[in-house]
């Protein structure tokens, strides 16, 4: 008999003897035959191209789907069949992953053990305990690959054509348009959250057991901000719901930067309020702070970031929350830019604390500007689900920034 026991790199099964003799019968889990292995590594080695959502062969691909609806309703279309018409017809399905993807997905989670180390594996754990128990249906997939199938539960969304086509992409977010047309159900191509690495537990405190009771109270908006970008399934969603925190500020940092240039002017020893040059000067600051809110509609906004992470922004304690939370980030920001927004490098480890903020304040807002812009023709531009890994790394980066805005302004119980 086979079992399940919890190791450092996930689930493994092993042989075991039934401790009592009500102990229930375990589910054989036949191995993969040589034969089977053969065909999986061919099918897959004659894909044009691949990730890890998205397979394409000369006439046929499969992708990945991540519902964006609640209680899974793309799912409602699964086992449906979509014949194309025309000449060349292009068919879609909706169903379980192939046994060739479900096998590519699993070598991943090989590679990467500490995906099932995560919290929301616990669900999975379950799963995976309860089918091995469940010896009712005698039709299963008794393989590796057909337990883990039942398993995962992945929907993936299936395109074929007669003929060899190379724009299967275009074709499978058409499909998708048309479902949410109709359907009112949303879907992207995409990753499955379950396989997503959740580094921010290497930052904070993964068991309630470990968790104290606030010592703080913080400010509500700021609050209900940082929950949404937490519970965003998307990095668009996730970015913008910090930088809203950040940007809560702006117009009082603003304000508060134009009193103190004239307060400055006025304290300063050479200024006299008989010499009309003098009191011009102060005028001239306020005048020119004023076109510029008129001619942006409102405050400089790139200026207020910066204002922000002057004021409320701790460089030494951003740079250890990444370096803890992805190790690969710091080198990453100074010799990358964000391509889809012309953002520039920053050098978190300059010793000129002004540069850093100055460099961060404009990567920051360029990449918002390029989340919120989507003017045709324009480029830099981003892309809806294409550029989300780039993004991806962008956010953790705004997480960080936010959190020490919304701790500096808590007070104390």
């Amino acid at each position: 008999m086979r079992g399940l026991e919890d190791t450092e790199n996930g689930l493994v099964l092993r042989a075991r003897q039934p401790v009592n003799p009500t102990d229930r019968a375990v589910r054989e889990i036949a191995p993969l035959t040589e034969q089977d292995i053969e065909e999986i590594i061919n099918t897959l080695n004659a894909t044009t191209s691949n990730t890890e959502s998205s397979f394409h062969w000369r006439d046929r691909a499969e992708f990945t789907i991540v519902s964006l609806s609640p209680y899974r309703d793309f799912e409602r279309l699964e086992a449906v069949e979509f014949p194309g018409q025309g000449d060349n017809p292009v068919t879609f399905k909706v169903g379980p992953a192939s046994k060739e993807v479900v096998a590519y997905l699993l070598c991943y989670i090989g590679q990467n053990p500490e995906i099932t180390r995560q919290p929301r594996w616990t669900v999975t754990r379950m799963r995976i305990r309860r089918i091995l128990l469940d010896n009712g249906d005698t039709d299963r997939d008794d393989t590796i690959l057909g337990v883990a199938k039942e398993a995962l539960s992945f929907t993936t969304l299936h395109v074929s054509s007669k003929k060899p086509r190379s724009d299967f992409g275009v074709l499978a977010n058409s499909f998708l348009f048309h479902v949410a047309y109709n359907m009112d159900v949303a879907a992207r191509i995409g990753i499955d959250p379950l396989l997503e690495l959740r580094r921010i537990d290497r930052v904070r405190r993964a068991s309630a057991r470990s968790l104290d009771a606030p010592r703080q109270t913080y400010t509500p908006d700021l609050v209900h901000h940082y929950m949404m970008g937490v519970a965003a399934e998307v990095p668009l969603l996730e970015y913008l719901s910090y930088y809203h925190i950040a940007e809560h500020y702006f117009e009082k940092v603003f304000n508060d930067d134009l009193v103190e240039q004239v307060r400055r002017g006025i304290t300063d020893p050479s200024f006299s309020v008989r010499r009309a040059r003098d009191v011009q000067a102060i005028i001239s600051i306020v005048r020119r702070s004023q076109r510029q809110v008129k001619e942006e509609g409102g405050v400089n906004e790139q200026r207020a970031l910066q204002l922000v992470l002057e004021r409320f922004v701790d460089i030494t304690r951003l740079v250890n929350d990444l370096s803890t939370y992805d190790s690969t980030l710091i080198d990453y920001y100074k010799t990358n830019e964000v391509a889809f927004a012309g953002a520039g490098r920053v050098d978190l480890g300059n010793s000129d604390e002004d540069a850093i903020r100055s460099a961060l304040a404009k990567r920051i807002y360029k990449v918002r500007n390029a989340l919120v812009h989507a003017k045709d023709g324009e480029l830099p531009k981003y892309a809806p689900f294409g550029h989300d890994a780039e993004l991806s790394r962008e956010v953790p980066l705004m997480r960080f920034v936010a959190e020490q805005i919304i701790i500096l302004h808590g007070k104390a119980l």
